[in-house]
């Protein structure tokens, strides 16, 4: 049997053909490309942020009712005055200050208060030597009635000096604790927490006793508006909406006026968020129905989007889910002020997008608002 010469000397690599190579480079690569895909497969991808949008609802004709201009008002307000006459000695506060319950905020000269106290309490020390003397008179003339060294009439003597004395001292210290009232009277204090709103006193004016001098707003805020005398149907908890730059805000009817203004006009007062500045002025628009489920339906102006919004008019809607949108057509009908009418393609209560979610992609998650402050 013969053998080739150089048979034993040859390697392993030395018999993998150019061929084989290239055919074990691809499946070695095959291989590697499989394990980065299932090494992938456990990795979720990243969620997509929610997005606010501010969105506002879609309301019906039939609920439509009047509008009207009413003056933000705190709930809590106090007008201060001292309850006696005087100098003015030192005012502490400005108006839009923020005070807490009990700080000081202005006070009266108090030397001539001062100056009574200081006669008062020497009254009663002097007094109150009267009175102890009489009481030691009172126990010798005791002891000697009791040996019957003394008549009947020294006895009831001493026994009306004693109660003189008594008398003396206990309106002496009346007069002194009204005194001491007076003096904490010659300041005003902040009875509760809140915001200097007005000031009509300065340091040197003599003010005169119950006059307002000192305004303070509390917590709360309310809306307060005149309502003419022949608007009927007026209910404490009707539904209204506040009409602010943001958008609308629910309000409610909290309390009407049994007692007519000039002109027959009834006061009533909205509810309010507590962060409306007191002051600011407000529209508000009446809900006089219930909400018809199909028909024309109300949306704030600026909703209205799409290339030719007159002739190929869009908005942007909330989905039944309440986090994502879809884009609806609509047929537009009349404009008021910053609203328009909506004749189809909406129905009351469905909430449009105003601002924040017009550039999203038709699948992007959202966060409805019914403001971005």
């Amino acid at each position: 049997m013969s053998h080739h010469p150089n048979s034993a000397s040859r390697t392993p690599s030395s018999i993998i053909t150019p061929g084989l190579r290239l055919a074990l480079l691809a499946l070695l690569g095959t291989g590697l490309a499989a394990c980065s895909q299932q090494a992938d497969v456990g990795k979720a991808s990243p969620a997509a942020p929610t997005r606010p949008v501010l969105v506002a609802d879609a309301q019906s004709s039939s609920s439509q009712g009047p509008e009207f201009i009413g003056e933000v008002r705190a709930r809590q307000r106090a007008e201060l005055a001292f309850a006696l006459p005087g100098l003015v000695r030192q005012v502490l506060v400005e108006p839009g200050d923020a005070v807490k319950r009990g700080q000081l905020l202005a006070s009266l000269d108090l030397a001539p208060t001062q100056a009574q106290l200081g006669a008062a309490q020497a009254e009663i020390q002097r007094l109150q030597a009267g009175l102890d003397e009489a009481r030691r008179r009172h126990q010798r003339l005791q002891a000697a009635r009791e040996q019957q060294a003394a008549s009947e009439a020294e006895w009831s003597a001493v026994q009306a000096d004693l109660r003189m004395a008594e008398a003396a001292l206990a309106a002496a210290q009346s007069q002194r604790e009204n005194t001491a009232w007076n003096r904490v009277q010659a300041e005003l204090r902040a009875p509760f927490d809140g915001v200097i709103a007005a000031r009509q006193l300065e340091v040197g004016q003599t003010v005169g006793s119950g006059l307002a001098v000192i305004t303070m707003d509390g917590a709360g805020r309310e809306l307060w508006a005149l309502l003419p005398p022949n608007l009927k149907g007026l209910n404490v908890g009707q539904r209204a909406a506040l009409l602010t730059p943001e958008g609308e805000l629910d309000s409610r009817l909290l309390r009407l006026s049994a007692r007519q203004e000039a002109g027959g006009a009834r006061r009533a007062v909205f509810e309010l968020p507590a962060q409306a500045r007191v002051g600011d002025t407000l529209s508000i628009r009446l809900q006089q129905g219930p909400a018809a489920a199909n028909g024309p339906v109300w949306v704030p102006l600026r909703a209205v989007e799409g290339p030719g919004a007159k002739s190929n008019p869009q908005v942007l809607r909330l989905k039944a889910d309440g986090q994502s949108l879809e884009r609806v057509d609509v047929r537009l009908g009349a404009t008021q002020g910053d609203r328009v009418e909506v004749l189809a393609g909406l129905k009351a209560g469905e909430r449009v997008v105003l601002a924040g979610g017009h550039s999203l992609a038709a699948d992007a998650r959202v966060k409805p608002v019914s403001s971005l402050r």
